[in-house]
């Protein structure tokens, strides 16, 4: 039996996550960052020192030929980051 959310999938007790990670992020996305998940503190510090804070909006500009990095703008600048590293962030699709 389907289920009349729209996303296609079943009601099987499976839930479906709008939401996106890093690593699956295409060339033109815009999210925003609504927190951190599970990771070394050492490394969420150093993406906070970098102005990756709660609110903040990402745009996709480029991802690598083969996938990783992943270029963003981020407030004034841009920045690579690898897909696992970006992993950490939890974020909000915005239009």
């Amino acid at each position: 039996m389907s289920c009349n959310c729209g996303c296609g999938g079943s009601s099987s007790g499976k839930k479906w996550n709008a939401e996106p990670k890093f690593s699956e992020l295409k060339r033109g996305d815009r999210v925003e960052i609504v927190g951190y998940g599970e990771g070394d503190a050492r490394y969420k510090s150093k993406l906070l020192s970098m102005g990756l804070v709660r609110g903040v909006a990402l745009e996709v500009l480029q991802v690598a030929p083969l996938g990783d990095p992943i270029e963003v703008s981020v407030l004034s600048y841009r920045l690579s980051l690898r897909r696992k590293e970006g992993d950490v962030l939890e974020l909000k699709r915005i239009k």
